[in-house]
């Protein structure tokens, strides 16, 4: 099992709580990037926070958020994704892909505007593609 890669049995469509992520692929049950050896192992998002998600992600600012937010933006293999529909319900949309990032400039503040979201709240828009592969 590969620390990038790890073996999962989650079924697209799905729900899930974060005590069943954690048990499947390790890492924390509240952080929306969940790390476990150094490495992020999903995307835990909520639409209240990135409305575009899975496809748009906006990620936060701060002394702890941004650095995880620049690992995940420069993320090379792909990961799972969960979106948050109620409380400990995660829905799993499947692995996807970093497709480009955004820190600044018009384009970043284009995915912002309408979010709820300031723009000095968000430190990377990350953008997302799904993955034709199946599961490890």
């Amino acid at each position: 099992m590969s620390s990038l890669q790890p073996k999962t049995a989650f079924a697209v469509g799905c729900e899930y709580t974060r005590r069943e992520i954690q048990a499947q692929i390790g890492g924390s049950v509240v952080s929306c990037l969940p790390t476990h050896g150094g490495v992020i192992v999903a995307a835990c998002l909520s639409t209240k926070f990135s409305p575009g998600a899975p496809e748009v992600v906006l990620c936060g600012r701060g002394v702890r958020t941004t650095p995880i937010s620049a690992a995940f933006a420069r993320r090379k293999a792909s990961i799972p994704v969960f979106l948050k529909r109620a409380a400990n319900q995660w829905q799993y949309c499947g692995r996807f892909l970093v497709a480009q990032f955004f820190v600044s400039g018009a384009r970043f503040e284009s995915f912002i505007a309408g979010s709820g979201r300031a723009v000095a709240s968000v430190s990377y828009v990350v953008i997302l593609e799904p993955t034709a592969t199946v599961d490890p």
